[in-house]
């Protein structure tokens, strides 16, 4: 359900295009040192926005080292650590280790369940840390299972469930700015969702599973206009921020990058329905 939230490579400057680097290194490096090496598994590009986009908007106090890594083993490479990625490696370890317990509950995926063995520890350690977030990831991932097994004919019903979960997961602080982090994080959460769902729409009609567009007269190819408007919502809380640095580069994730994915995979769809 990730993979959405990136940067669009190809628009950003060579400075841009470093920090966003280092930021994605710093997140990775991160979850190494606080949770264990086996946990960088659940490294994505969507978190690393959500630590930029705090980092910014809190600017905290931020250290740069170069190290080696099992990536990079021949050449040292730059990382950016601040209090932000510290947070947001707590989420990717949460995120990871409850939807692989989901996913053993709903498929029994062993791989899963062995992977989720390996990270509670570490996820009680974050849940006590952040108690407010983890109950919301379990119990909106719970929610978002039983819709998904009851196959409900609310288009919406999932994609409000996962957008709850991205809203607590947005508010680091609860202070002046937690109103627009919420709206943020919210309508860029039902983004994702419906945005997979309309990529994922022929797959999930052959498999059978749940797909909230099998119930409205939508056609997915013509879902943009939709998608478009969870993301204005995004945007409109988005430029309330007070954001200086490193807001270019938020702003080429969120206008941009955000539709690589979604793009990429209309292509594939237009071309193989082309042949």
């Amino acid at each position: 359900m990730f993979g959405h939230v990136q940067a669009n490579l190809s628009d950003l400057t060579e400075e841009e295009k470093s920090r966003y680097k280092a930021a994605y290194c710093g997140l990775c490096h991160t979850i190494g040192q606080r949770h264990g090496q086996i946990a960088r598994l659940g490294l994505s590009y969507d978190l690393t926005f959500l630590s930029i986009l705090l980092a910014s908007l809190y600017e905290p106090e931020e250290k740069c080292q170069s190290c080696h890594c099992i990536i990079h083993p021949c050449k040292q490479h730059c990382f950016l650590t601040n209090e932000a990625t510290i947070y947001a490696a707590d989420m990717t370890v949460a995120l990871t280790y409850y939807k692989c317990l989901d996913d053993w509950k709903d498929d029994r995926n062993l791989t899963h369940y062995l992977y989720a063995l390996s990270l509670k520890k570490h996820y009680q350690d974050v849940k006590e840390a952040w108690p407010r977030q983890c109950e919301a990831i379990e119990k909106e991932l719970d929610a978002l299972s039983q819709i998904e097994q009851s196959k409900s004919t609310n288009p919406d019903a999932a994609a409000n469930s996962f957008g709850r979960l991205m809203e607590e997961l947005f508010v680091m602080r609860q202070d002046e700015w937690e109103k627009s982090l919420r709206t943020l994080g919210y309508h860029l959460g039902k983004y994702i969702y419906f945005a997979d769902a309309v990529l994922d729409y022929e797959k999930d009609c052959k498999r059978n599973s749940y797909n909230p567009l099998r119930f409205i007269e939508t056609k997915p190819e013509e879902m943009r206009t939709a998608l478009e408007g969870m993301l204005g919502y995004t945007s409109n809380a988005f430029e309330f921020l007070p954001l200086i640095q490193d807001s270019s580069l938020l702003r080429n994730i969120l206008y941009s990058g955000i539709w690589l994915k979604y793009n990429r995979g209309m292509e594939k769809r237009r071309k193989k329905n082309h042949d």
